[in-house]
């Protein structure tokens, strides 16, 4: 039997829902909105916006997530993405990861206008990327990679420079 869903991720999948709306898809016309819930409770949403250089395409799953990250959030608790059988790409996956804990859930709900109601998947992100690339599991970064933008104290004092006269030679 199917886990039923809470009150939180119907909000989640009406967001993702109101923000396939808003797409830019004029090339492929193929619509997809996504949501994020954070590790706060806030919930954030994107749409897919394309471009006549393909390359230059977004997501709907990046641009929410971006949109989370630029208003301080770091933390996914659940990610929705919202489309005709709508599955994030390998690269939205890999940035998905990037902010999930091992407990992110994933809901792909599947949008059929013939049907009565729509088919929601359930699963979590790790699952949905064998053999990632991880840059914690990897070693390469802390666990709580913002500190490297912290600047470090120097363990001594600085010296001050004295500043030296600047000599130029004139040739003629």
């Amino acid at each position: 039997m199917a886990k039923p869903i809470s009150k939180k991720y119907r909000k989640l999948i009406e967001t993702a829902k109101a923000a396939r709306k808003k797409a830019y898809s004029p090339y492929s016309r193929y619509q997809v909105g996504a949501a994020v819930l954070t590790e706060s409770g806030r919930i954030y949403s994107g749409a897919n916006m394309e471009n006549a250089s393909y390359g230059l395409c977004m997501c709907a799953e990046r641009v929410a997530i971006a949109n989370a990250v630029t208003r301080g959030e770091k933390v996914l608790q659940a990610v929705c993405v919202v489309g005709k059988k709508a599955r994030p790409c390998g690269a939205c996956r890999q940035v998905m990861l990037e902010f999930s804990t091992k407990e992110t859930e994933l809901l792909m709900v599947d949008i059929d206008p013939n049907a009565r109601r729509d088919t929601v998947i359930r699963t979590r992100v790790y699952s949905m990327l064998p053999n990632p690339f991880d840059p914690f599991e990897s070693g390469m970064l802390p666990q709580h990679p913002q500190n490297l933008l912290r600047r470090r104290k120097s363990p001594q004092p600085r010296r001050k420079r004295r500043s030296r006269p600047v000599h130029r030679e004139v040739s003629r």
